[in-house]
């Protein structure tokens, strides 16, 4: 007889925190930290501090939903490339 065991389905899940992936939650930390020590001693500051890294997280929130995993850096290569892409060498026609 052969032993069976259980396999959990969600192993290659992402860690999520908030709703958003942990990678993502850091970044918008770290924009609010480095708001802090920009803005942090202005009387506008707080509005800096937690509306920009506020906006930031509700960006990606609602934007990557329903997306696929490593869906921005995919997005931000191709608005970068030149918009051609190529399997093989390029031929030189002169």
């Amino acid at each position: 007889m052969l032993k069976a065991s259980t396999v959990h389905r969600n192993l290659d899940a992402k860690f999520k925190i908030g709703g958003v992936e942990a990678a993502d939650l850091l970044a918008v930390l770290l924009t609010g930290a480095v708001m802090n020590l920009i803005f942090g001693r202005l009387s506008i500051g707080p509005i800096f501090i937690f509306g920009i890294p506020g906006l930031l997280f509700c960006a990606l929130y609602f934007g990557k939903r329903g997306k696929p995993e490593g869906y921005l850096m995919h997005a931000l290569k191709f608005f970068i490339s030149s918009g051609e892409l190529r399997a093989g060498e390029v031929e030189d026609s002169v």
